[in-house]
């Protein structure tokens, strides 16, 4: 062992490279819209999920050319890789009027047909009309669902309490006194300010209910490029809050050992070092 002073601190930071601000994003339905989000997402470095309806993707083989409605399954892979993939059910119904058979039917069918075409677990979810309750819960996670975003905001919305009953930080046609924009503005200007901001919506809110197309580029684009934000999709959110809260530190600070699948980053006395995943590492 090395005879060098051992560190005085070390701390395990929220996000990735200490990273003091998570932005992560959420689109229900599956619609065509997503097209033109992903592009310009894809564009600005921001990472979406997207919460897809099985039951009503189109099953033509080829993308849809229609100008609104659902997307084709044929196009589920490519469009949105990079991004992440999640539940919303087959058929999207309100999940509290069924009985615990058709909530585990409509959340397992789901999955695996979404599984079917991405290639990978999905593994996060966001409820239909936002309609949850306790039974809900229990049958989602026996379902194997890590996550599920409910309608509701909350401004220190994560880590959640109950991750199958998360709160985002806002729609992002926010209806409070405070926009999307000004309640980012206020967090990412102010230097002490550290946690997750998470905006949900549909895209095509920005073709109806009183949006447009100009406000994608208007809300989205002046919170691309941050150095001190972590653009992530909700699942690797998830997945490194847990992988961060198995490291081991030694009682005597001289090393620390990372027994995930992922990397973390650690602060050793103010200066940022990397744990390599399954391994042992000096401080």
């Amino acid at each position: 062992m090395s005879d060098t002073k051992a560190p005085s601190r070390v701390e395990i930071p929220s996000f990735p490279n200490g990273k003091r601000i998570a932005l992560t994003t959420s689109f229900d339905d599956g619609v065509v819209q997503d097209r033109r989000v992903v592009k310009s997402f894809n564009e600005w470095g921001i990472k979406g999920t997207f919460n897809l309806n099985s039951g009503k993707l189109l099953r033509n083989g080829k993308p849809s050319t229609e100008a609104s409605g659902h997307i084709d399954a044929s196009e589920v892979a490519e469009l949105y890789k990079g991004h992440e993939v999640a539940v919303h059910t087959v058929s999207h119904p309100h999940l509290t009027k069924l009985d615990s058979i058709q909530i585990a039917l409509e959340v397992i069918n789901d999955r695996k047909a979404l599984e079917d075409l991405v290639g990978y677990p999905v593994r996060g979810m966001a409820y239909p009309f936002g309609s949850y309750d306790e039974k809900v819960i229990n049958v989602l996670r026996e379902c194997g669902i890590v996550y599920s975003r409910t309608c509701e905001n909350s401004p220190c919305c994560f880590p959640p309490k109950e991750p199958l009953a998360w709160a985002s930080t806002s729609h992002m046609y926010r209806k409070n006194t405070v926009s999307v924009n000004e309640n980012f503005e206020n967090c990412h200007g102010n230097p002490k300010y550290t946690g997750v901001i998470y905006i949900w919506g549909h895209t095509y809110e920005f073709d109806r209910t009183g949006g447009n197309w100009a406000d994608l580029e208007r809300i989205f684009k002046p919170m691309s490029g941050k150095p001190d934000i972590w653009y992530c999709t909700n699942i690797e959110l998830f997945d490194y809050e847990a992988a961060r809260r198995l490291v081991v530190i030694a009682a005597n600070l001289r090393t620390a050992y990372n027994p995930s699948a992922m990397t973390v980053s650690v602060s050793v006395d103010g200066k940022l070092t990397d744990l390599p995943p399954g391994k042992t590492v000096e401080l």
